[in-house]
Order: structure tokens, then C-alpha cells, then sequence
């Protein structure tokens, strides 16, 4: 068996603001999301993300390289993976509980949220919950078309702890040396799928909800 897959994730010593351009995340460390079980053809596009946190929030700053950029679902909870998307799932209390949440978002900033054991019967998230959520990105429309100037696009989020509570209705508060199990995943809309993920996925078909296949996350 291959060794688990492990990032880390340090604490802000400053406000992280939502842009891809911010002082703070120059002491995040990043990962790629390069591995593609599933590739067919097309192009392995690169995606690295970024990872911080603090009392608050842990804060996620994605950046695609992406000659297709196309988005068209505006629905909270929508199925925002049919797009140039990016995506957090995380099992935050690995010990004792094996469900995980699911963070979903499009290039535009529409957000898909869930929370269970497994693929089926996911609560999704309430407008409560995808209110202590922020995201930005590099796109300042609600949808996007395909354009042959593409290039790429960014996404910056922070995930406060308080909606992970409430959706999953448990108490969050990480400290130093907590770990959680988590993947990192890129979807690449309708002309490109991508399916690439950081933890590598051992099944024959394209299904981010494996978190048999998370690796490991770990708190500064």
C-alpha cells in the first residue's frame, strides 16, 4: 500500500484577504492537484492550492490553469460540478465520526455544499450555512462561456468552522496537531472533464466521494 498523501496547513499570522494577490499567503503551503485516474484525452491542466488558517476559518486559494472556462449553474447547492470547478471534501473529526463535507465551487463563485457518510442522502447545506462561507474568484460573472483567450482562473475561500458546526452539528475548533482526512479535487466543465484529484482514487470510475482514498491534513 502507497503512503497516505499529507499536507499542511499553517496559521495566518495576518488577515488572509479573499485574492490571489495577498501577503499572507506567501507562508501557506501549497499542494498540486495533479493526479488523473480517470484521463482520457485533452489536456492534464494544472491546478495548486493553497492552505491556511486561524480561529476562524480554514482558507483555500485555488489556482487552474484552463483553456475551456465554462460555468452555467447560478443555484446554491446546484450542480456546480458540470463546470469549471474546484473542490474541498474533508472528514474533520476522523476519530470519531466518518462523515465529511463537501465543498463545491465554480469558477464564478457558486457554491454546492453537503455533509454524510457517503455519496447518497448528503444534507445540504442552508442558507445559514453558505452564509459563513466566502468565496472570490477571477471571474466577475455569474456564467462564463468558453473563449480561446482562456487561460486560467482563481478561486479564494474561507470556510469558517462555524459552518462546518452546523452542518455537520458538530463542535470545530482545531488546534496545533489535529488532523483531519481530506481530497482535493478539479472538474473541468464540458470540454475538458479533468477528474484530477490530489489523493490518488483507485476505482474505475470517475467518484470523488471515496474517502476511503483521503489522505491527510494537518494543523500547524
Amino acid at each position: 500500500m502507497s503512503e497516505m498523501p499529507t499536507c499542511l496547513v499553517r496559521r495566518a499570522t495576518m488577515p488572509v484577504r479573499l485574492a490571489a494577490e495577498c501577503e499572507a499567503w506567501a507562508a501557506a503551503d501549497k499542494l498540486a492537484i495533479d493526479q488523473f485516474p480517470w484521463f482520457k484525452q485533452g489536456q492534464r491542466q494544472a491546478t495548486d492550492v493553497g492552505l491556511l488558517y486561524d480561529d476562524q476559518a480554514i482558507y483555500l486559494l485555488f489556482v487552474c490553469e484552463d483553456k475551456h472556462i465554462n460555468s452555467v449553474e447560478t443555484r446554491p447547492n446546484g450542480d456546480v460540478y458540470k463546470d469549471s470547478c474546484v473542490e474541498f471534501f474533508a472528514t474533520p473529526n476522523p476519530r470519531e465520526n466518518s462523515s465529511y463535507f463537501n465543498f463545491e465551487s465554480n469558477c464564478c463563485g457558486c457554491v454546492h455544499l453537503g455533509w454524510g457518510a457517503g455519496r447518497h442522502d448528503r444534507k445540504l447545506g442552508s442558507p445559514q450555512v453558505h452564509a459563513d462561507i466566502k468565496v472570490k474568484t477571477s471571474i466577475p460573472t455569474p456564467t462564463r462561456e468558453e473563449s480561446p483567450r482562456d487561460d486560467g482562473w482563481w478561486l479564494a475561500a474561507a470556510i469558517q468552522f462555524s459552518a462546518i458546526e452546523k452542518l455537520g452539528g458538530l463542535k470545530l475548533a482545531p488546534r496545533p496537531g489535529d488532523t483531519w482526512r481530506v481530497n482535493f479535487f478539479r472538474c473541468g466543465g464540458k470540454t475538458d472533464g479533468q477528474y484530477a484529484c490530489w489523493s490518488p482514487i483507485d476505482f474505475k470510475d470517475p467518484d470523488f466521494h471515496r474517502p476511503q482514498f483521503f489522505g491527510l491534513l494537518k494543523f500547524e
